[in-house]
């Protein structure tokens, strides 16, 4: 074989090498963009997934809270009203730290000074009056300082109570007056005056906060009621009796002098 045709079968196995080399690193390059895609998916999936999912979704206890701020006349309570979850027991926070909407922040609130209003409320119940479970709420810690802020505390929201058809039937649900008569919804009372308040929980949920004469439950046929929120002047406050603790109210057992732990 002379010099001249082994120099052109090497060109020519060297050119069969480079298109050969070209191909693989185009297959690679193509399975490479697949795998990147398909990491991309699951990456968009899995933080999808992040967002949407609560502790409740996977049977575990999680830390809710919203922020609420009620506007209004500072000298009246406007009635919050919420349904306790079913299941095991759950626990609200109520929560609003004493300098909040003082008068050097950035969002004063009607009250002139410094030391607003201090208050940390903790609540325990399970369901609402008209499940058959045990259903129930108990205030466990109710302490405030400088000016009350949390009160009418009730597993029988505060409402007015009307018969929705005049007309109609009497029943035990529509009774006229102002009371503990919300079998449906829970409520307690926050403080006007533009105060926010943080509420937590161990699981979600929504609350209502109405102004004076506002529904508050849906108006039923059948039992024939209409039940409307009513505030509560500062002069003129209540707690539910099974709620009705005081402000200087820690339930907590203190320990005996020498108990260790």
């Amino acid at each position: 074989m002379s010099i001249e045709q082994q120099l052109t079968d090497i060109q020519k196995a060297a050119a069969e090498q480079t298109a050969a080399s070209q191909a693989l690193a185009q297959t690679v390059t193509a399975k490479m963009g697949q795998i990147d895609q398909r990491v991309e998916q699951s990456r968009q999936k899995f933080e999808k997934w992040m967002a949407d999912t609560e502790a409740v979704d996977i049977q575990g206890e999680g830390r809710y809270f919203v922020e609420l701020t009620v506007n209004g006349d500072k000298d009246t309570f406007y009635p919050v009203y919420f349904q306790l979850p079913m299941g095991d027991e759950t626990t609200i926070q109520i929560y609003r730290h004493y300098d909040w909407n003082n008068n050097t922040s950035n969002d004063p609130g009607d009250f002139d000074t410094t030391h607003v209003a201090s208050a940390l409320v903790i609540l325990k119940g399970q369901t609402y009056p008209w499940n058959g479970d045990a259903n129930y709420l108990r205030t466990v810690v109710n302490y405030q300082r400088y000016r009350e802020c949390v009160s009418g505390i009730s597993h029988k929201g505060y409402v007015e109570s009307y018969k929705y058809d005049p007309e109609g039937v009497d029943s035990p649900y529509n009774g006229p007056g102002i009371g503990f008569r919300n079998y449906r919804y829970s409520s307690f009372h926050l403080r006007g005056g533009k105060l926010k308040y943080r509420i937590y929980s161990n699981k979600p949920i929504t609350y209502m906060l109405k102004d004076d004469g506002e529904l508050a439950d849906a108006q039923n046929n059948y039992l024939n009621y209409k039940w409307l929120a009513r505030t509560m002047h500062v002069n003129n406050l209540q707690n539910h009796p099974e709620n009705d603790h005081g402000t200087v109210y820690i339930g907590y057992p203190i320990p005996a002098k020498g108990a260790t732990a």
